[in-house]
């Protein structure tokens, strides 16, 4: 088995109002909710078009629809991609986002992963047949994360716009802000500790790394679960020209996890730094789109 080779190479358009699409889900998922894509265009009659992927919470997307309309004024086709176990599809039960920090379980978080993964190659797919022309792609936060790991799957992806994001997993679940109901619970179960992770990323994943030589990564091989859906896994084989965007005070991101993810980008690329915190990066969104813009015409 490979990772994320499910998507669909032929979309099936579910419904389609005003400016909402909803695909079919090509991943099999036991919640009927996340069995549907819904997607948001904006169409500016272009022969660009960039689809952006949000990130986890409950209240980010009104805000975060900014950047595909302003994409949008700035002519490109635009898309804003509703994530599985989100708004729109969240299992009912649940809070948006939750399912993503509910469970220690590696499996579980691998298959949540990749859905998200999927889903994001099936929506291009649809985009591309839509509106042909070149493809961008733009993720913030955990977005970035699955964006980085669509687009190392991917050889036709023009640009990549990645925002207060990262990669590691010890950074993220042990320095993380986010995180601490998930530190509790291995707390609780004894399944992992910080020491025992931090061996395992110093000592097996560079010998992991260094041993694959493309990302068709095979489910199973890896010494533990969560190497192979980690976002540093896929990125060195990233070969789409990718900006990046740090916030100074980001308890949600720490900052190793930002430069790990970056430093092993084996593509053209520009890090840019912001003083913010990881919700308030919003405040610079307009800095965020203009130096977006400039990179993806250059």
């Amino acid at each position: 088995m490979i990772f994320a080779k499910n998507y669909d190479n032929n979309p099936k358009v579910l419904k389609e109002f005003d400016n909402v699409v909803v695909l079919k889900s090509n991943y099999p998922c036991e919640y009927p909710e996340s069995s549907k894509i819904p997607i948001y265009i904006y169409n500016a009659n272009s022969n660009k078009t960039l689809l952006f992927i949000h990130g986890l919470g409950t209240r980010n997307l009104k805000y975060l629809k900014w950047f595909p309309e302003s994409f949008a004024r700035n002519g490109y086709n635009s898309a804003l991609m509703i994530l599985p176990y989100h708004f729109d599809r969240t299992p009912k039960g649940h809070k948006s986002g939750e399912l993503f920090l509910s469970t220690t379980d590696n499996y579980i978080l691998r298959s949540r992963f990749e859905h998200s993964v999927v889903d994001i190659l099936t929506t291009l797919n649809y985009l591309k047949e839509r509106f042909k022309g070149d493809l961008y792609l733009m993720g913030f936060s955990f977005g970035g994360m699955v964006s980085t790991i669509a687009t190392s799957l991917r050889n036709d992806i023009k640009g990549l716009s990645l925002a207060v994001t990262g990669g590691n997993f010890y950074h993220i679940t042990w320095k993380s802000f986010v995180t601490g109901v998930l530190r509790v619970q291995y707390e609780e179960n004894k399944e992992c500790n910080p020491e025992k992770c931090l061996l395992y990323h110093k000592n097996e994943y560079p010998e992991y790394l260094k041993n694959l030589n493309k990302p068709d990564i095979e489910l199973d091989k890896a010494p533990i679960a969560c190497f192979e859906y980690d976002p540093m896994t896929f990125a060195k084989f990233i070969k789409t020209p990718t900006i990046m965007f740090r916030a100074l005070f980001d308890i949600f991101i720490p900052k190793n996890s930002t430069m790990d993810l970056y430093n092993i980008i084996n593509a053209k690329k520009e890090l840019y730094s912001i003083p913010t915190g990881h919700l308030s990066s919003f405040l610079l969104r307009k800095y965020i789109l203009r130096k977006t813009l400039t990179f993806l015409k250059e």
